[in-house]
């Protein structure tokens, strides 16, 4: 009985093959699949309620869409009620009857979801209702590359994983690379940055080969080429002050010691938003995205040319990502860096992008200017990309899951998640 109710709910989370799905292990299931069996595992006592704490955060676009009208049919379905915490107001819009903000631990608002979204009262409501509008112009092309991949190939060990990509990046613009977990987006930055060596291919600068590894590269061809990482908890090491973080780069690239490097250091800190004081705290002493600050600076120590920006708002919340996306853009035109952006979330594209490149299991399948990419016709990946950014409106996944099922039964091409 308990085996038959199991797959019951399989199904009704449309969970694959619901028959023999219990029977993996969660290794062997994609992070889509194990967030809807985890609902499954919530709803096997029948309760009243059930508590969704961002229940999406870690899934692709394409991956969320699914699991959200899953979960909301599946709720509907069994006559359940359903508190969903989440950063993100757009997710809410399509899942939640009522909306409350919290901050700092208090109730700021609470009301209808259409009211709370489309006439918020309070200051905070409002921010969070308009953040992320800000969308970048598109600059003209006009110069030589100054960074380029020549139809690169590489893996891991015997394992391929990317095949024949080549992009390029012009000074002063920002190339996002988009594309889901496992799309190469990753790999294509350790390429660059000579942390794993292509099998096929090079990477140039200012037109002129880089070796292939890290090992072999000058320390001036190291300096031109900086990276910030998804994860600054991770990047930043616990143990050293924000001072010795960031000036072991200026000692390294340009001898800075003592009382120059500290002056240096609180300028660049000046430099990120963040108070000159910063420089004597740890980095547990730091919110995420004053963390994620503090490894631009570091990376701007450097003077680099380029800064690749792996997932660099991934893990912050909406306004902090948004406050760290003004930062990079105003750092763009003062100091005309160049920024190869790695990211699936296309509302970060739209807010930072120049040009395009779209990534699909280890290769490019579109590539161009952002106006280009943005507007019809795509190829039908990009498609299914754009069309499962959620928008701030009620309705708005009900309107997408009927599109696509009109245009499957007019014989259109639609693909999906699974037909990745």
């Amino acid at each position: 009985e308990a085996r038959a109710e199991a797959r019951r709910l399989y199904a009704k989370l449309k969970l694959p093959d619901p028959q023999t799905f219990g029977r993996r292990y969660p290794h062997q299931v994609s992070g889509g699949q194990l967030q809807r069996a985890m609902t499954v595992m919530a709803m096997v006592p029948r309760p009243h309620l059930i508590v969704f704490d961002e229940p999406t955060t870690a899934l692709d676009v394409t991956t969320q869409i699914e699991v959200l009208a899953a979960i909301r049919e599946a709720i509907t379905d069994e006559g359940m009620a359903a508190i969903y915490i989440t950063h993100d107001l757009a997710l809410v819009a399509q899942m939640a009857h009522r909306i409350m903000v919290l901050r700092h631990g208090r109730e700021v608002e609470v009301g209808p979801t259409e009211r709370i979204l489309e006439a918020p009262r309070e200051e905070y409501t409002r921010a969070l209702v308009n953040v992320r509008r800000v969308q970048k112009p598109e600059k003209p092309r006009g110069g030589p590359p100054l960074l380029e991949v020549r139809h690169v190939d590489a893996a891991y060990g015997a394992v391929p994983v990317l095949f024949d990509v080549s992009v390029s990046l012009e000074a002063g613009r920002t190339v996002a690379v988009v594309g889901e977990s496992g799309s190469g987006k990753s790999t294509l930055a350790r390429v660059i940055t000579g942390l794993l060596p292509p099998r096929k291919g090079e990477v140039r600068l200012d037109g002129r080969p880089l070796p292939p590894s890290l090992k072999e590269r000058a320390k001036d061809q190291l300096r031109r080429i900086q990276l910030v990482y998804q994860m600054p908890d991770v990047a930043l090491n616990p143990r050293q002050k924000v001072e010795e973080i960031v000036g072991r780069v200026l000692t390294f690239y340009f001898g800075t010691n003592g009382a120059e490097r500290r002056r240096e250091v609180e300028r660049l800190l000046e430099e990120v938003e963040l108070p000159a004081g910063f420089a004597d705290r740890y980095p547990a002493e730091l919110s995420g995205g004053q963390k994620q600050r503090v490894c631009i600076a570091r990376a701007l120590a450097a003077r680099p040319e380029v800064i690749i920006c792996d997932e660099v708002t991934s893990a912050l919340d909406v306004q902090v990502a948004d406050a760290v996306l003004r930062l990079l853009l105003r750092l763009q035109e003062e100091t005309g860096v160049a920024y190869l952006f790695i990211t699936h979330d296309l509302a970060t594209v739209k807010a930072i992008a120049d040009d395009i490149v779209v990534m699909l299991e280890g290769r490019v399948v579109e590539q161009g200017l952002k106006s280009e990419i943005l507007s019809p016709p795509h190829h039908p990946y990009t498609d299914l990309l754009l069309s499962s950014v959620p928008e701030m409106e009620v309705g708005w996944l009900d309107r997408v899951l009927r599109e696509r099922a009109e245009r499957k039964a007019r014989g259109e091409a639609v693909m999906e998640a699974a037909d990745r």
